[in-house]
């Protein structure tokens, strides 16, 4: 699946994530989670990064995240990742690279941001590590169903639901999981008819579905 230049739409929610290199473990204990969320939180302060929503798994990571400008995804995600990668090496006395490429993102419009959010939270569920989102302590899930008021990179809860509400939401997936999926691995926006719209108005690139009629003829001969 192809993947387009990067598309980093200013002051609107992201979908980032980012595998270990031949999908190798980036965390080995709790203490390699706990220095890594500080220097994504330090790194995301430094470059203009709100993050809404989270998960580590061992061998890749999840944000829901908004940049403040169009470049701060590469630097806050990539200087982060870059140090962790150092401190990695330094302490297994090893070298090479950590992460796979460069991380996949792409823009959200406001429905597909709770689809997103959903689908990052759920990620310990599919890989049956817990039976419900909030046993995690490595996601943003607790915060958001109400178990803790404090996260370790999520300052406040920008979700337009109760804690109840999300309780009951998180229990099963999105239905556009292939959707999501689809998107962050090209780079194209996901979301609605007006987002596309809103998108090639400030890109100038056209996303919008394109309908797939009979084939020419000459084609068939």
């Amino acid at each position: 699946m192809a993947r387009i230049s990067r598309i980093v739409i200013p002051k609107i929610p992201h979908h980032v994530t980012q595998r270990g290199v031949r999908s190798i473990n980036i965390f080995n204990n709790d203490k390699d989670r706990g220095e890594y969320l500080s220097l994504i939180k330090m790194m995301g302060e430094r470059y203009g990064l709100t993050f809404l929503g989270y998960c580590l798994m061992n061998n890749h990571v999840h944000f829901i995240v908004i940049p403040k400008d169009k470049d701060s995804l590469a630097l806050g995600i990539g200087e982060a990742h870059r140090r962790y990668t150092r401190m990695k090496n330094l302490d297994e006395n090893v070298r090479g690279h950590l992460f796979q490429e460069r991380f996949y993102s792409c823009p959200l419009d406001s429905k597909h941001t709770i689809s997103a959010m959903r689908y990052v939270e759920r990620n310990p569920v599919r890989a049956n590590i817990v039976k419900q989102a909030w046993h995690y302590n490595w996601s943003s899930a607790k915060m958001h169903v109400g178990m803790t008021s404090k996260d370790k990179l999520v300052t406040y809860n920008s979700l337009d639901y109760t804690a109840e509400e999300w309780h009951s939401m998180l229990k099963n997936e999105p239905h556009e999981i292939k959707y999501i999926r689809k998107c962050y691995k090209t780079g194209k926006p996901c979301g609605e008819m007006k987002f596309f719209i809103k998108i090639k108005k400030i890109t100038g690139k056209d996303f919008t579905p394109k309908k797939t009629g009979p084939k020419p003829k000459y084609l068939n001969t």
